[in-house]
């Protein structure tokens, strides 16, 4: 005989547990991604204000959740579950930890280069808050919500800072970078891929929600976007933008409704280009039209090439030459540098006139080739591949999937001309653990669930 009573107990402790890890995991999601894109420290002078006080901030709440584990008895298993999106993360943390062995500068492999603060322990954080977020059990819209509230004060302040207003003091590096908005993030780029990674966000509540508020956080996101005037920025929203409007189609149809909000928002973007290049003075068509002239150069391999965008095609094309000649475990996490120092020193005096030290390839796949090996690099993408065919699964059964899909793929996008940083990365990485959710997950009731 089926012992049901005994079943029914087991499975009401089970959700307890999990109800219970849920809201531990909820806690620390919103304020990892609500509370550190706001953390910097303006004191002026030679103090890193924006990335060493973030990871100081991802190392707080890693520990916190970590205590709270002890504190209810929790187990490995009940935080780690085993399929394959974990034993594919598994396999690239083996390889990370693998490449410090073979790095050059091994204190740079593990704690990163300084300034950056981007080695082995920071990727382990951001590691750690992606297997939080994949307890998150039912990602809502309250989450986004808060989310989209800290990156509204973020991009208010960097409107500002493109007209003169700078309320707090700027550090030596960037007390004379002019009107360029880079707000709490410390530097345009990551500015614009932080952006990037929330302005489906706010289309998600204009266009899903009709909440005309989404259409106000719209405006401020891409105006302030526009601002940084980062071209791979502005191609990762782009794909972000058109990967919204694609699976939307896909899997759900427009009404008419929705249709027409769609229209809206196109003619509000042509209205918002339009202003932003009459206050540059057209320097924005000129701007955008430069990654055509750019890429046709760099694949042509001009007399210019090395000069394409902002000196990256000089990076590309030794990068790949230094991928070329140990494509199997690459220079090291964090070693970019070093290897540059060693083999191109007398191409970087002929080219700038002096020895720079470029710690990122400014192409992430690129850099993850060159420092841990192409064999990291493929297991990399299909954990993203399994990520993004799991939030594909699940979206008939939670519509917000929907936000950080798009979010995701204009991040994947943008990152094909930019940088992993701390200012950003984690919440990449939270975003891809609210995407693949949990297997062993049930939670019954729950509009949003996986199993």
């Amino acid at each position: 005989m089926i012992d049901t009573i005994g079943i029914y107990k087991k499975l009401q402790l089970y959700e307890a547990r999990n109800s219970k890890l849920d809201k531990v995991a909820k806690v620390t999601v919103i304020l990892a991604l609500s509370g550190i894109p706001a953390v910097f420290v303006p004191l002026g002078g030679h103090t890193d204000h924006f990335y060493l006080p973030k990871v100081a901030a991802m190392f707080v709440l890693v520990i916190s959740f970590s205590v709270m584990l002890v504190i209810n008895k929790m187990q490995l298993k009940d935080i780690i579950q085993k399929d394959k999106i974990n034993m594919s993360l598994f396999i690239y943390l083996i390889l990370l930890i693998a490449s410090v062995y073979t790095a050059e500068n091994k204190e740079f492999a593990i704690i990163g280069v300084p300034g950056r603060w981007e080695g082995l322990v920071t990727i382990m954080l951001y590691i750690f808050l992606f297997i939080v977020a994949r307890l998150y059990l039912t990602p809502d819209e309250r989450l986004f919500k808060i989310i989209l509230f800290t990156a509204i004060i973020v991009s208010i302040y960097g409107i500002l800072q493109t007209m003169g207003i700078e309320p707090f003091p700027r550090d030596i590096l960037r007390e004379n970078w002019g009107s360029r908005a880079f707000s709490t993030m410390g530097n345009p780029n990551f500015l614009g891929s932080y952006i990037v990674l929330i302005i489906p966000i706010s289309i998600y509540f204009y266009i899903i929600n009709k909440n005309i508020t989404g259409l106000t956080a719209y405006i401020i996101l891409f105006y302030c976007l526009l601002c940084t005037n980062t071209r791979g920025a502005w191609l990762g929203t782009i794909a972000s933008i058109l990967a919204f409007a694609a699976i939307h189609y896909i899997y759900f149809r427009y009404n008419k409704e929705e249709f027409n909000r769609y229209i809206i928002l196109f003619v509000i973007t042509v209205l918002l280009l339009a202003l932003y290049n009459f206050n540059t003075d057209g320097a924005f068509i000129d701007r955008f039209l430069s990654i055509s002239r750019d890429a046709n150069e760099f694949l042509a391999d001009g007399d210019r090439s090395d000069y394409t965008g902002a000196h990256r095609g000089f990076i590309w094309k030794r990068v790949v030459e230094l991928i070329k000649a140990r494509p199997l475990t690459g220079y090291g996490l964090e070693n970019l540098g070093e290897a540059f120092k060693k083999y191109y020193t007398k191409d970087m005096i002929e080219f700038w006139g002096e020895v720079r030290y470029p710690d990122k390839a400014h192409n992430e796949y690129l850099h993850i080739a060159v420092t841990t090996g192409i064999p990291s690099l493929l297991i990399y993408s299909t954990m993203c591949f399994l990520i993004i065919l799991k939030g594909l699964t699940r979206l008939k059964n939670c519509k917000i999937m929907l936000l950080i899909l798009s979010s995701v793929m204009g991040y994947m996008t943008a990152a094909f001309f930019n940088i992993s940083v701390v200012s950003v990365a984690y919440v990449y990485w939270s975003f891809l653990g609210l995407l693949a959710g949990n297997n062993n997950i049930v939670f019954r009731g729950m509009k949003c669930y996986t199993n």
